[in-house]
């Protein structure tokens, strides 16, 4: 998931459709089918896990983030109630 740090997860998404309408665009003005039809698969892959990734994984480490820092902190209440019960 950490391939292209170079750029944002937004940038990669609009990166890759673009690549991918040229694939497409491509394949309809040239007769390089072989290669164009490679490449719109390959394109179609990145364009797919680009939108995963932004839609689907990135707002669900942040939350995975939120729960393990409310987790530490009912861990610490926890722990110091019990310190404060002896």
């Amino acid at each position: 998931m950490n391939r292209f740090l170079a750029i944002s997860p937004q940038s990669q998404f609009w990166l890759f459709n673009v690549a991918l309408a040229l694939n497409i665009l491509g394949m309809v003005l040239t007769d390089m089918w072989l290669p164009m039809v490679v490449g719109a698969i390959v394109t179609t892959y990145l364009s797919v896990d680009a939108l995963v990734r932004l839609r689907y994984v990135l707002p669900m480490k942040k939350e995975i983030r939120d729960l393990r820092h409310e987790l530490e902190k009912a861990n610490r209440q926890l722990r110091a109630s019990y310190q404060n019960d002896d």
